[in-house]
């Protein structure tokens, strides 16, 4: 049933629970799983983060949190630091390449340290954001979510991924929070030297003004979600030129598109 990009047998399988459940009028004692979310910390220049996540393929995670958290001091970065004013994540951070070690701990806990490698090459053109028909997303956003997962079984995760209009659906990314899967997303293209901005973002979750300010950080500026679009996001992107679209649900062969001055979303 999963596939071995990011479900199981590759990964760790769920908790097997006994759960009672109430239905119509009833109660009935029932098998039940529980997705796995454990303790992360992440060594970096200056300082440290804890996260909870499903433990597998953390190095991505690790790096990714690092590079759209992290100054490049090392120290968190402040709610001014990620906007001025009103306007979130209006500077894109470059995603650079960095070496993460495993550490053994005593308590047998997960901790990673991540060494940025500075680059000394000249950077390189922005990226040409995508444009897409709306046929098109709601045909790649069933893709995205007919890809078998760590979804099935215990409704517990969310999901984002790169899709690109020659190579197809590049990477699925799947955590218990929402963030984490833009940060193994945004390891994933820092890694493989992949520009961010070149790609849509498809995303199971809302696009909040937190969740849109992550994205916009790693670089992304067509967002797709099957969820809504709050106004923190919407007038954000409408002050930087991001295409926003919500509500793509191809069961209903339906999407709203929220903002979109720079015309990425065509008939």
């Amino acid at each position: 049933m999963h596939s071995a990009r990011g479900g199981w047998p590759s990964g760790p399988a769920p908790l097997d629970v006994r759960a009672r459940r109430f239905r119509r009028g009833r109660w009935e004692d029932l098998p039940e799983v529980a997705a796995r979310e454990e303790a992360v910390r992440v060594l970096h220049p200056g300082g440290s983060a804890d996260l909870w996540a499903w433990p597998h393929e953390l190095e991505d995670l690790a790096l990714g949190h690092v590079l759209l958290d992290c100054s490049p001091c090392g120290t968190a970065v402040s709610r001014s630091d990620r906007g001025q004013g009103n306007v979130l994540g209006d500077r894109p951070v470059p995603l650079r390449a960095g070496r993460v070690e495993r550490l053994d701990t005593p308590e047998g806990r997960h901790c990673l340290r991540v060494c940025l490698e500075l680059s000394s090459a000249d950077p390189a053109a922005p990226a040409t954001t995508p444009r897409l028909g709306a046929t098109a997303l709601l045909a790649r956003m069933n893709d995205f979510f007919a890809e078998p997962g760590l979804w099935d079984g215990t409704g517990s995760f969310h999901r984002a991924g790169l899709f690109h209009p020659e190579k197809g659906l590049v990477r699925v990314a799947e955590d218990i929070g929402r963030h984490n899967c833009l940060d193994r997303l945004a390891g994933f293209c820092a890694r493989q030297n992949l520009e961010p901005a070149a790609h849509a973002l498809f995303i199971s979750a809302r696009i909040t003004g937190s969740l849109y300010a992550k994205a916009r950080r790693a670089g992304f500026a067509l967002l797709v979600s099957r969820g809504a679009v709050t106004g923190a996001a919407l007038t954000a992107a409408m002050a930087q030129d991001i295409t926003l679209v919500g509500f793509c649900r191809p069961a209903e062969e339906r999407l709203t598109v929220f903002c979109d001055s720079a015309g990425r979303v065509t008939a």
